[in-house]
Parts: C-alpha cells; structure tokens; sequence
C-alpha cells in the first residue's frame, strides 16, 4: 500500500475507476470490483458485479465521457466513501445519454489499494449538499 494520505489514495483508485471505464478495460475493472460489488443506477435498478462487466464489455454501456467537476474523499479504517459530481455521456442500450451527475461509492481496502464495493448513480443537486469537513475535497478535473 501506498505510504500516502489514504483519501488521496482512494481519489487515485475513484481516478482508475474512471479511466477504466472510459477504456473499457475489463481486466483494470476486474481487479477493481469487490466479488460482492453491486451498482445502483439512476433509474434504480441494480447491476451485480458480473453484470455490470457485461453491460460493459459487450458494449451494452458506452461512457464515451466522463468531466470530473467535484471529488470528494473520506476514509475511516478500511473503509472508503466518495462522492464525484461529473457530467457523463455516452449510449446505454442505443439510447444516447448525456447528464450531470452524483456518483457515490463505497471502496474497502484490501492490502493492494481500494476494491470497490457499491456504486451508486443519481442526478446531481444543484448545490454541494456536504460540508467541506466532511472528507478531503478536489474541484475542477480531479
């Protein structure tokens, strides 16, 4: 494990995530997702881990963009919350989206780095809804 701050850490795994899913580089995803990882999508349905690298390696998904705008980072033991504010675009089942939006996720740490255990996407608010005390906080492509 890296001998960094462990937020910074966890914003370098949400980083991989990220470029992950933009490469579609299912082995980089592989290795990132908790055996029991589930993802909760904005229209509410969810996805187990298996089907999400479905979704994703048969080109079901397609994040053609990902604008990171806010991040924010917060660890406790070896456990991990962040929240990215981003606008995504791209094509889920042949239908073209593109939307700003609110990514929560809860990592945990293993001892080679971060393994993503449940990802949840929704709108975006508006306004920031945490208080800057809640984590450690990047704006502006982070």
């Amino acid at each position: 494990m890296d001998d960094i701050f462990p937020a910074e850490a966890l914003i370098g795994a949400e980083r991989r995530l990220g470029a992950a899913v933009l490469d579609r580089d299912m082995d980089a995803l592989d290795r990132m997702l908790h055996p029991q990882f589930v993802s909760v999508r904005p229209d509410g349905r969810s996805f187990d881990r298996s089907a999400e690298i479905e979704e994703l390696s048969t080109g079901r998904l397609v994040v053609s963009e990902l604008v990171p705008e806010e991040t924010i980072a917060t660890v406790n033991g070896r456990a991990g919350i962040t929240r990215r504010t981003l606008s995504a675009s791209g094509h889920w089942r042949g239908h073209a989206f593109s939307a700003r939006v609110l990514c929560t996720r809860t990592w945990v740490q293993v001892p080679d780095g971060w393994l993503l255990l449940l990802s949840r996407v929704g709108p975006a608010p508006d306004e920031p809804v945490l208080d800057p005390k809640c984590g450690v906080r990047l704006t502006a492509r982070c």
